[in-house]
Order: structure tokens, then C-alpha cells, then sequence
């Protein structure tokens, strides 16, 4: 085999290559410049306003034509590199050549440049060449997937094919099948030999050589066989592996700490190989993925897949190996068809309905809504047996490796550790794909279904004892599409990743607030429950949770264990005063636990702190309301949106045996939907606004200062300046200041903080600081007002995610708009919201500023933003676009 001198004399005897162009250096005199000459460039450069005589700087496109042509290579284009197309020319080849008789192209070479011996140079030459080779057979229609029989057609050119025919065709199926799959463990065995030639050959490793183009072009080499490889072995019956011999092992590979579950042999004599498939040593891995023949994969997505390639993956690790997610089957979905028919509930299905109002979902088990993600994060390599590099070019067997990349972060080759290749945004990225979670929590705010008003919880990856938990809750009329930029961001962090877990909610924010604090309570209390029985894992230990708008005012109730029934009777007892009934007011509570359904509105007015969190963060929380949601355009857009039907029987059912002043009172707070109650002059502002955070908890908020005025950099206290007149545009400060928190940071930017990337910055200092000590509660707990800081940030222009999130197939909903419209709007003139519209008029502050002319034309303005609500969302259903809506 040649050494590196092979190279010099195929330089020699290079021809011109007719497809490559060739450029001419071009050669410039020194001009002689005169101080006339310089007086007339000096003239000309004044009149024509350019800032220099002459420019030599060559266009940016040619510089990059440069690099593209000096680093193509069969990876990236249709030719291979242009070194190797000098080396089959020397030899008396072509690319062409080659691919149409490999083995005369081998022996062409063989004669021409080896001398028996290998060097890297050569590796990287075969190893291009043997990829190139099968691309070639992959595109022949020989190697397609061949069906057991031609379709039956009743046109005689597609008629069966006589038997010896098909038999022949498929023959020739199968060789082609078998020369593909050699070819790409040969791109494997030459690219992995050149990537690791020092160890396979003892040399002393070369020093601080710069990375060859070479070095890039066989990794990519070897990243894409290797793709290609276990693509097949997914195809199974469809694939190149149709007719392996499966054998099934269990034995655990104690170099990676691996278990071998499966050996593939295919072809025979010069074409047989074994493929051993091994798979982490990882309980939940080996749970999912190793089920005997059961296909439990429906999808298995690569890296080079356009599905992720077209999405925000902004998290990885560089390293050895190709990522994949493979989707499990089984899996929770949230689909628009789904939620189009939760939509259609009319009124005349409302009204026939015979059974009794029932406890809101208090017999409901949360712990069927808390999912994983259904999608596992793997990372595949491919190793060759052998220790030396004769072994590994001589060897006909291969072991696959599938890593759980979160716990694995080197590779062991031949006794050197390497970096393990992850994507951690993929499996999150591709969740949300499939999940069109921010139509769906709008259509599901229209819906009046019980089953609609559910939350849900979704760990972003497998349940891992050993890492503290981040729960984030969105805001009105959001998702959790909301936090991608927020979550790519932590697990881009390898410190944050590798501490905590990310668990999102998913709820319907038309629920009365109350409600939602209540069920998204009971939903993460299963949550640890059902992962951890006892409690003693630091997953159950010192978590944190995030809220944004109104999730941050839910929040905070989860982090109290005050009694909002005591205060129920100040604001009965003040309402009742007002109106000089001042012997009735202390009956309330009474009247209230006394119904048939007391002790789930206890429950709901009693708040306990999750023992599980112990640091919490608010993000424009208005937790002294805003009114913002009084304006006319957020009024209308609030009253097309829907209560859910038992919610509205069980809280009637006891607002018809009490008086008057409190049927209004507690109408205002179960019988108004969450965007009407974050109202400054709500009801449910007046009873929770004081709320007190549990002792056991640190906490911080971060607001917005929209307007882009400039702070003197000082610290200052609550009640000057600051709080005076900031505002994130729809939440004012003094709404979302807290006293006693350990830290408050103003943000320059709209009401969407937790987009700024100032904000995921706070986050992750504030998620640094709780990991450093615990989360040990060193917040000011004398509750003098806290230190108010302005970041040195530029002005930032408040923006939604412009992140385009895929959208599933429409399937039939076309044919359901129409009645869609019709139940909504039989739906929002409901004998429910006429009865109570007049009292809650009079009594709650949420639409205490309604006008005769409003109310007169209530049912166009409804018409109009249910016809425009609805355009909007089959828009952007269909084209994949986000959906405009008015929100906090």
C-alpha cells in the first residue's frame, strides 16, 4: 500500500478536471500616482461620496464559491472532493467509473498507488469512494424495496409477472441489497480507521496538528453510514435487513455498559456480516425498546430528517455519533381534530343532558393525564471489532451502540474517551410538532366540554430520581409552546441539564382561576406521587416552579397555605355592608359548606403549599390585576369564551339556595372565566391579592418596562420612582411587585418577559444559585421591600414566539365549521350567562363598565369574533402559521 507520497505524484500528473472551472490569479501593476492624480481621485471620491480611491476586496460570493468548491465533497454535493477526483485521474478513472465496476476501480488503484500499506490518506480516498458507491446502488431501481408479487392491474402492461421472472427480479433485489449494505460497512470500517488511526496503530499522536479537511469529511463519512445503517434496521421487512437472521441475546457489553439484545447476520461467504444491537443498560430504555418483535418504534427520526432540521434545535453537544428520537408507540398526542370536536358541544346537547351537576373532576384520577413524552432522545454508534487497524479493515462484524445521551457523556474507542454526540432539543422539538398545543388551548377556551378544562402534565424527558424538578406554567390563552426559547436555553446549559428535569402544564385558562389552581395542584401532587411513593428522592426534593402572567398568579396559591375562606367573609361581610345587609354577612361561609358540595369548595378556598418546591419564580404576574382586561377589545374577546358545562351546574346548583348578595359574590368568582377575573377590580383580585408565600419558600419576580426608558442603574425600593409608573404594557409594577422576594428584576421589554433573553439569563443565575445552596430560603424575611434592579440592557421590542410550530393534519374538521359556529354561538347565549350577565353587572367589578351601547350590540360583537376567531384558526391550522389572538 502507498504512503503519503502517493499523493505527491498523483499531484504531478493531474489533468485538468473539464467539470471543475479554473481561475486565473489575476496580476496588477503598481499604479504610479502623480499629485495630480491624486488631486482628480480626491475630486472624484467628493463627488461620488465613496470613502477610498479604490477597493481591491474581492465580492464575498466569490469567497464563498472558493471554499464551497475547495470543501465539497460526496457529503455535500453529486461529485466527490476534488483530491480524490485527482487521484481516479492519475489512476486513468472517473467517479463514473467507479461506481459502475468497484472492483476494477479497487485493482485500478491498487496497480497505480498501493504499495500494501495504508496510511489516513488512503482511508479517507476508500472511505469517500464507498459511500459514493452507495449512494450509487441505493439510487438503482434494482436495490428498491421489491413487493412478493406485481399488483394486480386489469391493463396488460401491468399484468402479474410470469413466476421465473419475478424470481429473477428479486434475485437481483436481494445482491443489490447485500452490495449496499457492504458498501456502507466499508465507508464505516475506512472512516472509523482513519478517525482513530493513531490508536489502532500505536502511533504517537501528531501534536497540535491543525483539523484537516480530511478529518471533517470522514467524520461526516462516518456520521452518515451510520445514519444510513440503522435507518434500514428500522425498516425491518421494508429494509436491506428483510432477510436477516435475527438472533436474540441478552448479554451486557461491560465496555459501554451495554445490553446486546440482538444480533442481524446477513449475506453470505464474501458479503456476510453481524450486526449486534445493543441498548443502554438503562431501565426506562430497555423497558421501551427492548419488547421481543414488537415494532415499538412508529417513527424513528434522525438528526439528518428535514422534520428536524426545519425546527428550533438550538441545544446540542458536539461529538462522536448520530442522534435520533425514536417516537414510541402508544404515545399522547393532542390533535386540532380532537379538540374541533370538543368545540361542537352545542346547547341543545347542554340542555337535553339529564344528569345531575357532579363535583367538578373530583373523582378524576389526574394521574392518567401526566405523560411522558413518548419520545426517547438516543444516540447510535456503529464500532468495528478489532483492536488494530488490519482487524478492523478484515472484520465482518459491527456493534451498534443506542446511549441515553442525558447520562452518558463520553464514549469510550479503544481505550481514549470521547464526547457522545447530543440533541436534547429534539425530542422536545419534535413533541411539539406533533402537538398543536397553542391552537388546541385556544379552541379548548371555546369548548364547554369537562374534559377540555383538564390539565395536563408533560415531563420533557424520562423521570430521573436524581435531578430536581423546573414546573412551568404558561399564561392566558398560551401553551407551553410558550417556553421553547426558555427551555432550549437550560438544556443547553450542561449544569442545568444535568441537575433538573423539566415538567410543563398544560391548562385551559377560561377556567375560573380558583378552579385551575385547584386542579393543576392535584395534578402535580399525583405527579411526585406516582414517581416517587416515598418521597425521599431528590426529585421530591427542593424543586422550583416558574409561572408567567397568569401562571405565575396560579403559582403563587401553590406556594401558600393561606385560608381564602377568612377572607371570603371580610369581602361577604364588606359587600353586605355597602348594601346595609350587615346581619346576613356572616352566613356566607356557613351557607356555603353546608350545600351538597362543601367540602370541594373548601378544598378549593383552602391552599397548601407543595411541599415538593421550595424556590419559585414570577414573570409579569398580575397579581393585583390589571386593567387591561376592562379595555374594549379584551371585554369582547373574554365573553366568546366558555365555562365547562359541570363547572357551571355544580356552582349553580349552589348559588340558587343562597341570597342574593352572595350568589353575586361567588358568581364573580366560579361563574366568571380566568381572563375576566385578572381584572383590577375583580372579585377574585380582592380575595387573593395578599396572598402570603409559604416561609419554606425563596421566590423572585421579573417585570417588564415596555417603554425603553432608562433607570439610573441604582437599586431601589418599592413605592418610588420605579413602581410609579412602570408598566410591561398590559401588567403594571405595582401589580406584580412582591415584597420579600430575594431578588426583583426589571426587564426592558413587553409583557412576553420570558421570551427576553435578559430573562432566561435572570433564570439561569437564579437556577445556578438554588443548585449552589439548595435552595435555602435567604429571601428578606422581615418583608421590607425588596431590592429592585435594572438590567443594562438595550430597549427590546416585546415580541411573541415567531417559532412556526407544524401543524397535524385537519382531517375532516372543514366539514364541522359551520356547525362549530353554530353551537358557539347557541353556546355563548346560554340561558347560564343571560341569567347571571345582569347580576354580574351590578356586582362584579369585571363588567361593572359596560354601557347601554355595549350591551345592545353584545350579539354582534360576539358573532363578529367568533366568525373571526374561527377563520383565524382553520388559517393557521392549514398553514402552519401561529394563531393572533388578544391576551394578558
Amino acid at each position: 500500500m502507498p504512503s503519503i507520497q502517493f499523493y505527491k505524484i498523483a499531484m504531478k500528473n493531474t489533468v485538468k478536471n473539464p467539470l471543475r472551472p479554473t481561475f486565473k490569479r489575476p496580476t496588477f501593476k503598481r499604479p504610479t500616482f502623480k499629485r495630480t492624480n491624486l488631486a482628480l481621485c480626491a475630486a472624484m471620491l467628493s463627488v461620488l461620496g465613496v470613502s477610498g480611491c479604490a477597493s481591491l476586496t474581492p465580492p464575498k460570493q466569490v469567497q464563498a464559491r472558493v471554499i464551497e468548491t475547495t470543501r465539497s465533497n460526496i457529503t455535500t454535493a453529486a461529485q466527490v472532493s476534488n483530491l480524490t477526483q485527482s487521484i481516479l485521474l492519475s489512476a486513468g478513472l472517473t467517479q463514473d467509473d467507479c461506481v459502475a465496476d468497484w472492483t476494477a476501480c479497487m485493482d485500478g488503484l491498487k496497480s497505480a498507488f498501493f504499495s500494501g500499506e495504508f496510511d489516513q490518506e488512503v482511508l479517507a480516498l476508500l472511505a469517500e469512494m464507498s459511500y459514493t458507491r452507495a449512494l450509487h446502488l441505493a439510487s438503482q431501481d434494482r436495490c428498491q424495496f421489491a413487493p412478493d408479487r406485481a399488483p394486480i392491474d386489469p391493463y396488460y402492461a401491468n399484468a402479474p409477472l410470469a413466476p421465473e421472472v419475478l424470481a429473477r427480479l428479486q434475485a437481483e433485489h436481494h445482491a443489490c441489497r447485500r452490495e449496499y449494505l457492504s458498501a456502507l460497512y466499508d465507508t464505516i470500517r475506512y472512516s472509523y480507521a482513519y478517525l482513530f488511526f493513531d490508536s489502532l496503530t500505536a502511533r504517537t499522536n501528531q501534536g497540535n496538528a491543525l483539523v484537516k479537511d480530511n478529518d471533517i469529511k470522514a467524520q461526516d463519512l462516518y456520521h452518515l453510514a451510520i445514519n444510513a445503517l440503522i435507518g434500514e434496521v428500522y425498516k425491518q421487512q421494508d429494509g436491506a435487513f428483510a432477510n436477516a437472521k435475527d438472533e436474540r441475546r441478552y448479554t451486557h457489553d461491560k465496555t459501554h455498559d451495554q445490553i446486546i439484545v440482538s444480533s442481524l447476520h446477513t449475506g453470505k461467504d464474501d458479503t456476510a456480516y453481524t450486526l449486534n444491537l445493543a441498548i443502554a443498560n438503562d431501565p426506562y430504555y430497555l423497558q421501551n425498546l427492548n419488547r421481543g418483535d414488537e415494532h415499538v418504534l412508529s417513527d424513528l427520526i434522525s438528526i439528518y430528517d428535514n422534520r428536524l432540521a426545519n425546527l428550533q434545535v438550538t441545544s446540542t453537544r458536539a461529538g462522536l455519533g448520530v442522534g435520533f428520537v425514536g417516537s414510541l408507540q402508544g404515545r399522547q398526542t393532542k390533535s386540532v381534530k380532537h379538540a374541533l370536536e370538543n368545540a361542537l358541544q352545542t346547547k341543545t346537547s347542554e340542555s337535553t343532558s339529564q344528569t345531575p351537576a357532579q363535583p367538578l373532576h373530583t373523582k378524576d384520577d389526574p394521574a392518567t393525564r401526566i405523560h411522558n413524552m413518548g419520545h426517547l432522545l438516543l444516540t447510535g454508534v456503529i464500532v468495528p471489532q478489532g483492536d488494530t487497524l488490519d482487524d478492523v479493515l478484515s472484520t465482518r462484524t459491527f456493534n451498534t451502540y443506542f446511549f441515553n445521551p442525558y447520562k452518558t457523556q463520553n464514549i469510550s474507542i479503544l481505550g481514549k474517551d470521547y464526547p457522545l454526540m447530543a440533541n436534547f432539543s429534539a425530542t422536545y422539538a419534535t413533541w411539539l410538532s406533533e402537538n398543536n398545543l397553542q391552537q388546541i388551548s385556544l379552541l379548548n377556551m371555546l369548548s364547554t366540554s369537562d374534559e377540555a378544562a383538564l390539565p395536563e402534565l408533560f415531563m420533557l424527558s424520562p423521570y430521573n430520581p436524581e435531578q430536581q424538578v423546573i414546573i412551568m406554567l404558561h399564561g392566558l390563552a398560551s401553551s407551553p409552546t410558550t417556553w421553547v426559547n426558555l427551555t432550549n436555553n437550560l438544556l443547553a446549559d450542561p449544569v442545568l441539564r444535568n441537575n433538573y428535569q423539566v415538567w410543563q402544564v398544560a391548562y385551559s385558562t377560561n377556567l375560573p382561576i380558583l378552579e385551575n389552581r385547584y386542579q393543576i395542584w392535584r395534578l402535580i401532587d399525583a405527579a411526585f406521587k406516582q414517581t416517587d411513593p416515598t418521597g425521599k428522592a431528590r426529585a421530591s426534593q427542593q424543586g422550583v416552579l416558574i409561572g408567567h402572567s397568569m401562571g405565575g398568579v396560579i403559582a403563587r396559591m401553590l406556594v401558600s397555605d393561606d385560608d381564602l375562606l377568612i377572607k371570603l367573609n371580610e369581602l361577604d361581610a364588606a359587600q353586605n355592608s355597602e348594601t346595609g345587609n350587615t346581619a346576613t354577612h356572616s352566613k356566607f361561609t356557613a351557607t356555603l359548606l353546608s350545600q351538597q358540595y362543601g367540602q370541594e369548595f373548601d378544598e378549593r378556598f383552602t391552599l397548601h403549599a407543595l411541599p415538593q418546591i421550595n424556590e419559585a419564580v414570577f414573570i409579569s404576574a398580575p397579581f393585583r390585576g390589571t386593567d387591561y382586561a376592562d379595555r374594549w377589545f379584551t371585554r369582547a374577546a373574554r365573553r366568546i369564551i366558555s365555562l365547562p358545562l359541570n363547572l357551571t351546574k355544580a356552582a349553580g346548583d349552589i348559588l340558587t339556595n343562597a341570597d342574593n348578595g352572595d350568589a353575586s359574590l361567588l358568581g364573580s368568582l366560579y361563574l366568571e372565566n380566568g381572563a375576566s377575573q385578572l381584572s383590577d377590580r375583580s372579585s377574585f383580585v380582592a380575595l387573593t391579592k395578599d396572598v402570603q408565600i409559604s416561609d419554606g419558600v425563596r421566590y423572585h419576580t421579573i417585570v417588564g418596562n415596555h417603554t425603553g426608558q432608562e433607570i439610573d442603574g441604582k437599586a431601589h425600593s418599592a413605592g418610588d420612582m420605579v413602581g410609579a409608573g412602570l408598566s410591561d404594557g398590559i401588567v403594571p409594577f405595582s401589580s406584580s411587585h412582591l415584597a420579600g422576594a430575594a431578588s426583583e428584576t426589571i426587564i426592558t421589554g413587553g409583557h412576553n418577559a420570558h421570551e427576553n433573553p435578559k430573562t432566561i439569563l435572570q433564570l439561569r443565575r437564579i437556577l445556578h444559585n438554588h443548585l449552589k445552596d439548595g435552595g435555602t430560603d435567604n429571601r428578606t424575611t422581615d418583608k421590607k421591600p425588596s431590592q429592585t434592579t435594572k438590567t443594562d440592557d438595550s430597549p427590546i421590542q416585546n415580541q411573541s414566539s415567531t417559532s412556526p410550530i407544524p401543524s397535524s393534519n385537519f382531517d375532516n374538521a372543514q366539514d364541522g365549521f359551520d356547525e362549530i359556529q353554530d353551537g358557539l354561538e347557541n353556546n355563548l347565549s346560554s340561558d347560564l350567562e343571560q341569567d347571571f350577565n345582569s347580576d354580574l353587572s351590578n356586582h362584579s367589578d369585571g363588567f361593572s363598565d359596560e354601557t347601554a351601547h355595549d350591551k345592545q350590540s353584545k350579539d354582534k360583537t360576539k358573532t363578529n369574533l367568533q366568525d373571526d376567531l374561527l377563520d383565524d384558526i382553520k388559517t393557521a391550522a392549514q398553514n402552519n402559521a401561529p394563531i393572533s389572538l388578544p391576551s394578558e
